[in-house]
């Protein structure tokens, strides 16, 4: 590569590097452990009210659920924590959730994040890795 076309390249990335927005990390824009916890918490009150899923909570052990969530959330986001639960699949094995079962309880946690001011952006940082686990939750 010659010299011209890396000059124009350095100052391409240099651009795209200062039109990026400033964002803290992930697991600090969420506020950390605490703010992990209220999510989760919240998320869970929400999906516990939400006539459409509830019933698939009847006999769970919701404040081991809460923690567990926090603690997943905060593993996804690069915090520092380790999930040692069991994988989705496992945890979901013979439960046969359906689609709309999935995107209800996705939708409970989104309108939690919305409840708790937490921005768009940082939203997506956490739905973006809790959506491809669908995959495994979801019975086909």
């Amino acid at each position: 590569m010659n010299i011209t076309v890396q000059r124009r390249l350095a100052a391409c990335l240099a651009m795209a590097l200062i039109a990026m927005p400033a964002f803290a990390d992930d697991f600090e824009a969420f506020g950390g452990k605490a703010g992990l916890a209220r999510v989760a918490d919240h998320g869970v009150d929400r999906v516990l009210a939400d006539p459409r899923i509830k019933d698939r909570f009847t006999h769970a052990d919701i404040p081991r659920l809460k923690e567990q969530l926090a603690i997943q959330f905060c593993a996804l986001l690069g915090g520092p924590c380790q999930y040692t639960g069991p994988d989705m699949k496992a945890a979901h094995a013979g439960m046969n959730l359906h689609d709309a079962e999935f995107n209800a309880l996705a939708e409970d946690f989104q309108l939690a994040m919305d409840d708790l001011d937490i921005p768009f952006r940082t939203q997506n940082a956490l739905i973006s890795k809790l959506a491809p686990m669908e995959k495994a939750m979801v019975a086909k």
